[in-house]
């Protein structure tokens, strides 16, 4: 009505009298059309669940009644507030006191900015704002700033990673728990502290990296505190890698969840090279052993400072400037001992020089790949030569399991020539961008070790929430430019005592 106002579009009889009170004088027009602007932003906080729209709904409503006096906007307007009345409860979503604050002063801010103007233009009677608009765009603006979801919270602390780190260790956990331990995920417990669920908070959405982590019977109790945690700031909730056994934790609470890929996993036991299935692998192994290459499986806490360093420059020549990438399979602190269990496999060349390296974190009988690096001008084969003979090491230590890389959309690179013609285009679309995204190129890698596949899937609110959803999940995959409150990365530990030297075992 209050746009239509503004238009100067006719209106039926039963609505002229609330009209006419927003029309009224040589500025409604402009009145009109705030008034719209400021009822679309209440809309939106009402859409959300914020509790102040909740009010601030109401308190429209009922004057609107007063305005419209007896007519049929007046019962419509006492139905929508009774409406409200007893939805009460699902309005959760509460502004911190100091959201308030900054709320309130950001509406007298355009208010103060807003006289300033008009005192500048004195004898330009054209281009002043009356003091009804000025206050219904301080208004508009300090209920955007009001309605919007909370702030992030900080990274949890040392106390509470280390809780975490022990609910990793539960024997039910798989190959994605130890991702949870990033420095940058905050946690919600359940109530009994047995189960966690770690996130982070990007464009108002509250991402979930894998599954929740500790005692399975815990598990729902640990989702249903994370939800009302994020239902009280105001945060969508989503879910990035939730295994199939465990989405109806989250569609229990009204997610949709939607498969977009897999967990490549290669089982110790049945891994061998021997077949013609396994002769690209066996061949770019057998290069390397040509080329007088050797390997050594290290923890990563055992590692001397002149190797570490080596380590870290021929990382830094790997990324080339560029800042690591990463969230839901893959840690932080490289090299700095933040994770000092974590394995990696270190290749040398035939002079002795660093030319690679990977970086696995250990998980009950499983070891869960994190990082890999080579040297761009190394041989070729680097990369298959450390996972054989990381499987050699775990064969040797009982390690049943390696998890690998994640092939996103792998049924749709799987289909070949049974693609459907939509399924063309997606595939064309991601042969085409492979070069920036690399899911082709890291789906053909694995797809050589003949490994198994775990489906993984991603859960959201709804299709409408998809574009805000998939901006936060790929800004923090990708680490682009929007995702800037990721914290920096742990600094490096000194050295205590002096450390062994890895022992090769190739």
């Amino acid at each position: 009505m209050a746009a239509l106002t503004a238009l100067r579009v006719a209106l039926p009889g039963w609505v002229r009298p609330a009209a006419h009170l927003l029309s009224h004088g040589p500025y409604g027009r402009m009145h009109g059309g705030l008034f719209a602007v400021a009822l679309l932003v209440l809309a939106h906080g009402l859409l959300r669940r914020r509790q102040t729209a909740y009010w601030v709904a109401l308190g429209v409503a009922g004057l609107g009644v007063l305005m419209a006096g007896r007519s049929l906007l007046a019962l419509l307007l006492v139905a929508c507030g009774v409406v409200l009345a007893v939805r009460r409860a699902e309005f959760p979503a509460v502004p911190r006191p100091a959201r308030i604050r900054i709320a309130a002063l950001s509406g007298l801010a355009v208010l103060g900015i807003g006289v300033l103007y008009d005192a500048l233009l004195q004898g330009r009677e054209e281009l002043r704002v009356d003091i009804g608009s000025l206050t219904l765009l301080g208004v508009s603006v300090a209920l955007v700033v009001l309605l919007a979801p909370a702030a992030p919270p900080p990274p949890a602390d040392v106390c509470t990673r280390l809780r975490v780190g022990e609910l990793v260790k539960d024997p039910s956990s798989d190959t994605l728990a130890p991702f949870v331990l990033r420095h940058d995920k905050t946690y919600v417990f359940s109530s009994d502290g047995r189960a966690a669920v770690g996130y982070r908070v990007l464009l108002g959405v509250a991402v979930v990296g894998g599954d929740p982590v500790g005692e399975p019977g815990s598990f729902p109790d640990a989702v249903d505190s994370f939800v009302r945690v994020c239902d009280r700031a105001g945060w969508r909730v989503s879910v990035l890698g939730v295994r199939a056994d465990l989405q109806p934790l989250w569609r229990g609470h009204g997610l949709r969840v939607v498969g977009i890929g897999d967990e490549v996993l290669l089982p110790v036991d049945k891994f061998s090279l021997s077949g013609r299935s396994m002769r690209n692998v066996r061949q770019a192994v057998q290069r390397t052993h040509n080329m007088g290459v050797t390997t050594a499986v290290v923890r990563e806490g055992d590692i001397p400072e002149g190797l570490r360093r080596d380590l870290a420059e021929l990382s830094a020549r790997w990324l080339n400037g560029s800042r690591e990438r990463g969230f839901s399979m893959i840690l932080d602190g490289l090299l700095t001992r933040a994770h000092p269990d974590c394995v990696l496999v270190i290749a040398r060349d035939s002079a002795g020089a660093v030319v690679g390296f990977q970086r696995y974190a250990p998980i009950g009988p499983a070891l869960s790949l994190d990082t890999m690096r080579r040297d761009r001008h190394g041989p070729n084969g680097l990369n298959e030569r450390m996972i054989v003979d990381l499987v050699d090491y775990a064969r040797s230590r009982s390690i049943d399991l390696i998890s690998l890389n994640f092939a996103a959309f792998r049924p749709l690179m799987d289909a070949g020539d049974e693609r459907g013609r939509v399924e063309r285009v997606g595939y064309r679309a991601l042969h085409v961008l492979d070069p920036l995204i690399q899911l082709e190129s890291l789906y053909l890698f694995n797809a050589k070790f003949r490994p198994t596949y775990l489906p993984r899937g991603v859960a959201f609110p709804s299709w409408l929430s998809v574009p805000v959803v998939a901006a936060a999940m790929v800004g923090m995959e990708f680490g682009l430019g929007y995702d800037r409150r990721r914290p920096p990365e742990p600094v490096l530990l000194p050295d205590r005592q002096h450390l062994p030297t890895p022992h090769p075992i190739r």
